[in-house]
């Protein structure tokens, strides 16, 4: 069987885009879709139960992703109340960014000066940035969101929460699996896994998979010819894992993981355009004869030449008069060393990690090819990690205490030229952080039915940042059709080709925190729990990166008293819930509410840079502006009406306001005190339901549908109307089809079955507004073997 486990292996290896086999875990084999199941979750570094752990936490397993479609981390939202995943982050272009708020908090810019607000994790590894961040479900054992800061046991950036992904490990006996997806818009997705022994002490897991669709968003030239395509997919992943006994009680891990993604840029769509403001009214009063001007009168509208409302598109269209550059690729590389050692009511974990993301990304702005605008990305980050941890019991097990020690390093570039029509600099920059932290949590029952927990977490935060990549490179009139007659009116506006934006050097900024959390939680019996909770967490500081026009110092003013730093914020949370499990386990009801003091909010707005001159609010600027008060209620329920039919339910309540604001944040938003928190619904809710039609020597055979709905909200900090997303509900369904031998399953279903087009994410100036629109309506039949 062993020769047979890497004779396989190596023809895997060899041949990585053919259908490969993945496993099947042997609890499947009484898999009965309409039941309610039992997740363990590791949400306090230790197994237990979902149902007695005293958190705000949803869980799914493996085959509960999969009955639901689940296809990359960003899809969870649909399943989880008060939770926002955007599969592509704000002006970012692709390069498998995202951004996540939970509960109205989150982070609206990808920039790697940026910090999440959501902490995301991989087998324990912390993901540190946006970029990157977009993981797919190929092999994951289960998916956990917690929600509410997380600053004791997972630290900085979970000030609104904290989302880990846990995969599947090695397996004792030999298992295979081969999955092939087919669908709407050319779809060809392949997978496989392969897991088993490899010695007696040794045991390994590989997985791939390969995603493919063409774009579904159709570039168009003025004329309404098509030119390219956008919104595609072309992605390949693996993974490798090594299981090894070194001794009876110690364990080691070593895994490597890569992902490499050769996209168009996302699906974007000109939602404004004002057409008087910034460097776009420069350009329409340098077009000849004046007939790009308003006194030029309705015939400005049906003029190509001119930089207008012609060029917008409607968030439920399928086209673009993008014609710039279309690129968005990336390179994760990743790999960690896992050792845990028991002894007699102890266990020692010891995590080192290290990840490098690279992006290469290239974007059309203003969706005209006579008034051309382009921003690129180059982004290469790496981080190293590492994590102790010490995890024990005392008092016959009456005392549960876990203590850790963490370490992060990052260093990371970021290039961004910014090509607009008249003029173009690279933007962007260098960083170097470190992070310390030490945390502990000790949990005590004081009787069998009352229990305590306490916590507290340390972390001191040193981070830099040297501007010196950033310089004006040019004053050319950029378009891919020219103007006739066009001459660039700003020419050494900014200063001449080479003047830096920022004097070059690191500026450095130190921080710490300390996050405490204490809980109470009380088991009234074997299937009721009540809790309370006081927790903090907190996110780190960062520079803001863009800076235009050049800032020169005043003679005696040192740099360092000038550049832009927001220091970090800090989340209060007060929670009471209630976990229950009924009628036999046929109902689960968890209830939970919550009060948040949002303090020191780090807030990405774009500013007017130079007060009555030509650029108009076009800069974003990273600030402290002020304090919101966020409170809600979360509801998640599961209920098995029948043998046959089992109905699944969240519902997600959130009432955040801002009720404070810096002076600067007012003096360059007067009404800011009126804003809407970005990214955040105030009613978030999905229904779903599973109904088996037999399961039996038959095999099975169940249906499974699933509608989520959230109430309308901004994308952007200054609520701009042409970012406001209205409420909308996406439903999917799927049938499915397992063999009496649970080794074959074909299931067939749809997703966005509605065809609801919304806003995925948007950025905003004075002078134009786009956004990135959501996948369409769509197909697919999946086959899936297992051994």
């Amino acid at each position: 069987m062993k020769r047979a486990f890497l004779a396989t292996a190596s023809a895997l290896l060899v041949l990585p885009a053919a259908p490969a086999l993945a496993q099947a875990a042997e609890q499947d084999a009484g898999y009965n879709p309409a039941s309610l199941g039992d997740i363990v979750v590791t949400a306090r570094k230790r197994e237990e139960s979902v149902q007695t752990t005293p958190l705000s936490i949803s869980a799914f397993g493996a085959q509960a992703l999969q009955d639901r479609n689940v296809q990359s981390s960003a899809d969870i939202a649909n399943f989880v109340p008060n939770v926002q995943f955007d599969s592509a982050a704000s002006e970012s272009g692709g390069g498998a960014s995202s951004q996540i708020s939970i509960r109205g908090i989150g982070q609206t810019d990808y920039v790697i000066t940026v910090e999440p607000a959501v902490g995301l994790y991989l087998d324990g590894v912390y993901v540190g940035k946006s970029v990157g961040s977009l993981l797919d479900t190929v092999d994951i054992e289960r998916i956990e969101v917690l929600r509410g800061p997380q600053g004791t046991l997972f630290g900085k950036n979970t000030i609104g929460g904290a989302i880990q992904f846990i995969s599947k490990r090695p397996s004792d006996k030999f298992e295979a699996e081969a999955e092939a997806t087919v669908g709407r818009f050319n779809r060809v997705d392949v997978k496989g896994i392969l897991s088993g022994p490899l010695s007696d002490r040794v045991r390994a897991r590989l997985s791939g998979a390969y995603q493919s669709r063409d774009g579904f968003m159709d570039r168009v030239s003025p004329t309404g010819a098509k030119t390219g395509e956008q919104g595609n997919i072309n992605r390949l992943s693996g993974r490798l894992v090594l299981e090894a006994d070194l001794t009876d009680n110690l364990l080691a891990t070593l895994s490597f993981d890569g992902t490499r993604i050769r996209e168009q840029s996302p699906a974007q769509v000109l939602l404004k355009v004002v057409e008087t403001d910034g460097f776009a009214g420069i350009y329409n009063g340098a077009v000849p004869g004046g007939v790009c001007l308003p006194t030029a009168g309705p015939s400005r509208f049906g003029n190509p030449y001119c930089y207008n409302s012609q060029y917008v598109r409607p968030i439920d269209g399928r086209t673009t008069t993008n014609s710039g550059p279309n690129q968005s690729d990336t390179d994760i590389k990743g790999a960690s060393l896992n050792l845990e050692w028991k002894g007699d009511g102890i266990t020692l974990k010891s995590i080192t990690a290290y990840r490098d993301v690279g992006v290469d990304v290239a974007q059309d702005l203003y969706g005209s090819p006579y008034y051309y605008g382009g921003v690129e990305q180059h982004i290469s980050q790496k981080q190293f990690s590492q994590e102790v941890q010490l995890l024990g019991d005392l008092m016959d097990s009456r005392l549960q205490y876990v203590a850790g020690l963490f370490y992060m390093h990052e260093s990371g570039t970021q290039v961004f030229p910014v090509n607009l029509p008249l003029v173009q600099f690279d933007s962007g920059g260098k960083i170097k952080n470190d992070s310390y932290a030490a945390f502990g949590q000790i949990t005590y029952d004081l009787t069998d039915q009352f229990s305590i927990t306490g916590g507290l977490r340390y972390t001191y935060e040193r981070k830099q940042f040297n501007p010196g990549l950033q310089v004006i490179t040019g004053y050319d009139y950029l378009s891919t059709i020219p103007t006739p007659g066009v001459t660039n009116p700003i020419v050494d506006l900014f200063g001449p080709v080479g003047t830096p934006l920022f004097p070059a050097g690191w500026y450095k900024r130190t921080s710490k925190s300390a996050t405490p959390m204490v809980s109470l939680s009380y088991k009234f019996d074997r299937g009721t729990m009540a809790y309370a909770t006081f927790s903090q967490g907190f996110k780190a500081g960062g520079f803001t990166m863009r800076y235009f026009p050049p800032v020169i110092p005043a003679p005696g003013t040192d740099p360092d008293d000038i550049v832009s730093y927001a220091g970090p914020e800090k989340a209060t949370s007060y929670e009471i819930g209630l976990k229950t499990e009924l009628f036999d386990r046929r109902l689960r009801l968890n209830v939970a509410g919550f009060y948040t003091d949002y303090k020191n909010i780090q807030v990405t707005y774009v500013v007017d840079p130079d007060g009555p001159g030509p650029i108009g609010q076009f800069v974003p600027v990273l600030a402290n502006s002020g304090t919101a008060h966020i409170k809600g209620i979360e509801v998640e329920g599961s209920a098995v009406l029948a043998d046959w039919f089992r109905f699944d339910g969240s519902f997600g309540y959130i009432d955040a306001k801002y009720v404070k604001f810096s002076a600067d944040a007012l003096a360059n938003f007067p009404g800011a005190l009126s804003l809407k928190i970005p990214n955040t619904s105030k009613f978030t809710y999905n229904v779903g339901g599973v109904a088996t039609f037999f399961n039996n020597d038959h095999g099975t055979l169940f249906a499974r549908a699933d509608y989520s709905r959230r109430s309308g909200q901004y994308k952007e900090f200054s609520n701009d109307p042409s970012l406001f997303q209205p409420a909308y509900g996406v439903l999917g369904a799927s049938v499915t089809y397992r063999s009496p031998t649970k080794r074959w399953e074909v299931a067939a279903g749809g997703t966005n079955l509605t065809n609801k087009a919304y806003i995925v994410s948007g950025v905003t100036s004075s002078e134009y507004s786009q956004a990135v629109r959501s996948r369409p309506r769509e197909w697919f039949l999946r086959l899936r073997y297992q051994y």
